[in-house]
């Protein structure tokens, strides 16, 4: 054997010891990644949102035009504010024309301008020559339209206010104390339809 061939012969038996038996790159990250990512949102969201909104619209709201318990008078007309001197500021009709004085037809009341209430006020009686609140209330109204010269009594006369004013009608009314808080006298009477000829001064 030749020295060549031998020196072959050797490299060849050292290459089989390098079997590098350190370099096992079995990746053994057993990456089974076992993260469950299930995407089921177990949030049970069912959202039963009980939101049945009973709009029951009815609106009880009492808004109707029927002011409660306050007058309509005649035509639906609102209620006459009346002053400290009572004369009122419309002509009144005389609802009986047959007879010698002026039969009126007036409703009056304490007016609750907030409420929208009128508390009736009742008649005064005549007693004795002077207006007097029947048994049982607290205020009584009587209606006064004589100029001064219709009748012999005197508990009728329009004041001289009125009469220089041209009124032919005033409010008096009589309490036994004072007029409720908050409210002031009205009235509603049947309106006269010819004011021009029955109230000419007014």
């Amino acid at each position: 054997m030749t020295k060549h061939a031998i020196f072959l012969l050797t490299l060849a038996i050292a290459g089989c010891g390098d079997s590098k038996s350190g370099d096992t790159d079995t990746d053994t990250g057993t990456g089974t990644e076992t993260g469950t990512a299930t995407d089921n949102p177990t949030g049970t969201g069912t959202e039963t949102g009980t939101g049945t909104e009973t709009g029951t619209g009815t609106e009880t709201g009492t808004e109707s035009d029927t002011d409660t318990g306050a007058p309509t008078g005649t035509g639906g007309e609102q209620p006459v504010q009346v002053d400290a001197s009572g004369c009122l500021p419309q002509c009144v009709e005389d609802v009986d024309a047959q007879t010698p004085t002026i039969e009126t037809d007036c409703t009056v009341c304490d007016y609750d301008p907030v409420q929208h209430i009128c508390a009736a006020i009742v008649k005064c009686e005549s007693v004795m020559g002077v207006w007097t609140i029947p048994a049982g209330q607290e205020a009584c109204f009587a209606v006064l339209w004589d100029d001064g010269s219709e009748t012999p009594s005197e508990i009728d006369n329009l004041s001289q206010t009125c009469v220089e004013a041209g009124s032919n009608a005033q409010i008096e009314i009589v309490r036994t104390g004072e007029a409720p808080v908050g409210t002031f006298p009205a009235a509603i009477c049947t309106w006269s339809t010819s004011p021009a000829t029955d109230c000419p001064n007014l």
